[in-house]
């Protein structure tokens, strides 16, 4: 559905609601996914804009024509998915061109000529602000234009945070107390599930965020609205694992602990599946997400395996059989180009592979696993958001450490938590993190400009030189 459209129903379900029409206006608001209003929040705004138009000269109406196509969303079972919403495109055309994706096809030319002086990319990292939960504190998730960032927890509870406020905040209050500083960056905090928080995503153009939980439920809340509660849910039989928005945004992707993927339209709460029984993975989803265009998506499976999937036709395109020694791999992700995969499993690595190929080009061994026996939480890594870099968990289960995402070196490890490190999560737009940990804290991170500064004034220019054999 285009913003337009949605501006429009929403401007309708108000009106009704106010009216007195709840029940038209909840049918209205279910059929649409846009939030209805409790009765004294409600609007007549769809009323002061008639009278405007009527009220012109020679009584016409002021209204330009509507594009009212009908949803683009074809359904996948009969060959494709929804076109993507102008503002949701834009957004993500940003995104892609923000900075020039990883391509190590750039730097294996630079390194077969006879010399070459490249300047590292560098970053420094430090905490701003540090957000509580009563228990566990086990997923993130940025918002895609990276004004927000949302935290669950094993207490099922959602935070929502003003990332602006959150880097502009002075850490001085005691890591124990509670988020109640003047800033206020945590603007809302949801309470609907029953059970722990698996996983969140934003929707890309409308403000909707979605969570994932062990309770069965994927919910949907409106974070621009005061409630504090889902409008609206779909309800599984099994433990919601994993969830990630199509780019278009009437397509939400669920893995859960049954082996098969579901792909929900996010209107009708229509669900479908590949055709291929052969097809599916024979355990239970940890991961699945999409590329920026939407046109894969990647999943990762306790039965050992990822799979590259055709969104269009939910089609098989690749099986990477074991990639991580017969350990279940936890996290995968697709670079900005879709040349690349990145995935992190239990056998301690951080793996990059060639999608069109399987090759794996190169591997990064963490340490996770190897000191204190066999660890029982997911091991995360993800890029930054300029690809340069990728930030993974430390042999040290609290510590996180950055790689750079070319050379493998080690940049900078990221110290302060208390306890095992189970999440990271980067903005698509800038240089922030959110880590969570299973000691109830989530750590905001953001670049520490002031560091970068005087290392740029205080040390020479790197270069990396290399000839030819």
């Amino acid at each position: 559905m285009k913003e337009e459209q949605r501006d429009l129903y929403s401007l309708i379900i108000n009106q009704l609601v106010y009216d007195g029409f709840l029940n038209e206006a909840i049918k209205i608001s279910e059929s649409t996914m846009i939030p209805c209003p409790l009765k004294n929040e409600a609007t007549n705004k769809l009323l002061s804009i008639y009278q405007s138009a009527t009220s012109t000269p020679g009584g016409r109406s002021n209204f330009t024509s509507m594009d009212l196509d009908e949803d683009a969303g074809s359904q996948v079972g009969s060959g494709g998915t929804s076109n993507i919403s102008n503002s949701g495109k834009n957004l993500i055309d940003d995104i892609i061109n923000s900075k020039d994706s990883l391509d190590l096809d750039d730097l294996n030319q630079q390194n077969s000529s006879e010399s070459s002086n490249k300047v590292q990319p560098t970053v420094s990292f430090l905490t701003k602000f540090i957000t509580t939960h009563k228990n566990a504190c086990r997923c993130a998730k940025f918002s895609w234009d990276g004004k927000y960032v949302a935290t669950g927890s094993s207490d099922t509870s959602i935070k929502l945070l003003d990332v602006n406020k959150m880097r502009n905040y002075n850490q001085t209050k005691n890591e124990t107390t509670e988020d109640s500083a003047p800033s206020r960056p945590v603007i809302r905090t949801f309470y609907d599930h029953t059970q722990p928080i698996n996983d969140l995503d934003f929707h890309p153009s409308a403000p909707i965020l979605s969570s994932a939980s062990k309770d069965g439920t994927i919910r949907f809340y409106d974070y621009k609205s005061s409630l504090k509660r889902s409008f609206k849910y779909i309800q599984d039989s099994h433990s919601i694992r994993t969830i990630n928005f199509h780019p278009c945004g009437d397509m939400i992707l669920a893995g859960t602990d049954h082996n098969m993927i579901r792909l929900y339209n996010v209107n009708t709460f229509q669900s479908f599946t590949a055709r291929k029984v052969n097809e599916h993975h024979h355990a239970a989803i940890n991961q699945v997400r999409f590329s920026l265009d939407g046109g894969i998506f990647a999943s990762c499976s306790k039965d050992n395996t990822i799979k590259i999937w055709d969104a269009n036709n939910f089609q098989l395109i690749n099986t990477f059989n074991a990639p991580h020694s017969n350990k279940e791999p936890t996290t995968v992700q697709i670079s900005r180009n879709q040349k690349y995969l990145l995935s992190c499993g239990r056998d301690s690595m951080v793996k990059l592979w060639e999608i069109t190929s399987g090759r794996l080009i190169y591997s990064i061994n963490t340490g996770v696993n190897q000191s204190g026996g066999q660890n029982k939480n997911r091991i995360s890594a993800t890029f930054n958001y300029t690809e340069d870099f990728i930030i993974t968990n430390d042999e040290q289960p609290s510590v996180c450490v950055v790689y750079n995402s070319r050379t493998r070196e080690q940049v900078q490890k990221l110290s302060g938590h208390n306890n095992t490190v189970r999440y990271i999560a980067a903005s698509p737009v800038e240089n922030a993190l959110m880590t969570c940990s299973l000691d109830h804290r989530g750590r905001f991170w953001t670049e520490d400009t002031l560091t970068l500064q005087q290392q740029s004034s205080s040390l020479p220019t790197t270069t990396i030189t290399t000839k030819e054999e």
